[in-house]
């Protein structure tokens, strides 16, 4: 096989990965892997969920104001481009020579962001804010993802899954992060009421960590009456349909006042508004979702509220937490898997993830009853 950009010509195995190769198109190439670096371990990849942004890139070529792709052949032949895929589990199949927390067979959670470890950010326990992150399946920093059968990390990004939790749970900690750190940096506590906008798999998430942090109530709304339903199951107090006339109103009347924290997870400006508006006067608003460049803000009213309104960037030092939490079943991730697919379907994965009624879809590049 001739060598590809980026990669020695002398390459010992060829794997197939899923690439996007034009919008709304996905299709398996053959791309080569290398043996794992002294620091990595490889991992033939069993989990592997779609989130927002792979959606972006599939539906739109881009996502959260970042880079484009290049679905040109050249660009194509980079390595990296189209090849998506960062919320994932695995099985280790090799280790480098420095390894020694993991082995062969060990069943892990990849943290899918490397940072460099040696910036100010990183120094100061910021290291998802690092200038020289490098997250896989990005095109900003060009790291090919882990939809592929086989993939090298880096061992200290690979967490042990413990035998009751599963690969598919595994491949969920990322998205449960994000919703990890919104909780964690608006402070939700014991006995606070919370409002989350969008029920999809980060706003159901974030009402599950709500919950678990203590929160009396939270409250979400969707335009899906199927995700509200499934946000009752997850133990979510009220919901409630986001065009309900007088909605600011209809929220308040579930608890007879407004909202110490408010989570905008849909990415719809309107939504950040209405999370303002029914805040509490020094409340918090955490602006989980991806939002356009320009947002109309009421600030007037936030201000005169004195409302805090903080962003999350992915997360810091939360997966242990998060592998703990549904370990000890404080979080249960299973009732948001809404279908599985073989890498081979990924393309039917995509737009069935495209029809707006799933919560989450994984696919499985080397289902666990297929391990070779």
């Amino acid at each position: 096989m001739a060598a590809m950009a980026g990669y020695p010509a002398d390459v010992p195995e060829a794997v197939d990965v899923a690439v996007l190769d034009g919008l709304r198109s996905m299709r398996l190439r053959k791309r080569p892997i290398n043996a794992p670096k002294e620091d990595e371990v490889q991992l033939q990849i069993n989990c592997v969920g779609i989130c927002g942004s792979d959606m972006a890139y599939w539906s739109k070529g881009m996502a959260g104001g970042f880079v484009p792709l290049d679905f040109s052949e050249e660009g194509l032949n980079q390595g990296y481009c189209g090849q998506m895929g960062h919320e994932c589990s695995g099985t280790v199949k090799a280790v480098g020579g420095k390894v020694s927390h993991l082995q062969v067979g060990d069943r892990v959670a990849m943290e899918p962001g490397v940072p460099c470890s040696d910036c100010k950010l990183c120094r100061n326990g910021r290291y998802n804010l690092c200038p020289r992150m490098r997250f896989i399946g990005s095109a900003v920093n060009r790291v090919p993802g882990a939809l592929c059968r086989k993939f090298n990390h880096k061992a200290s990004y690979c967490y042990k899954l413990p035998p009751n939790v599963s690969l598919q749970e595994g491949a969920m900690l990322e998205p449960l992060c994000v919703s990890l750190q919104g909780v964690t940096r608006a402070k939700v506590g014991c006995g606070h009421h919370v409002f989350v906008s969008g029920a999809g798999p980060i706003g159901l998430m974030t009402a599950m960590c709500a919950k678990a942090a203590g929160a009396a109530t939270v409250t979400i709304t969707d335009m899906v009456e199927s995700k509200l339903e499934k946000a009752k199951e997850i133990g979510a107090d009220f919901t409630l349909k986001a065009d309900t006339p007088n909605l600011h109103e209809a929220l308040e009347a579930f608890i007879g006042e407004k909202f110490d924290m408010s989570f905008e997870c849909c990415g719809v400006p309107a939504a950040l508004n209405s999370c303002i508006e029914v805040t509490v006067p020094g409340g918090t608003v955490c602006v989980v979702a991806n939002m356009p460049k320009q947002v109309p803000l009421d600030l007037q009213v936030a201000c005169r509220h004195e409302v805090d309104i903080i962003g999350v960037y992915r997360y810091c030092n939360l997966y242990p937490r998060a592998l703990a939490m549904v370990a000890s079943g404080k979080i249960n991730l299973k009732p948001l898997i809404s279908k599985t697919f073989q890498l081979e379907d990924v393309q039917n994965a995509f737009e069935h993830f495209a029809s707006g009624e799933p919560i989450k879809v994984l696919i499985q590049p080397n289902p666990p009853e297929q391990m070779v």
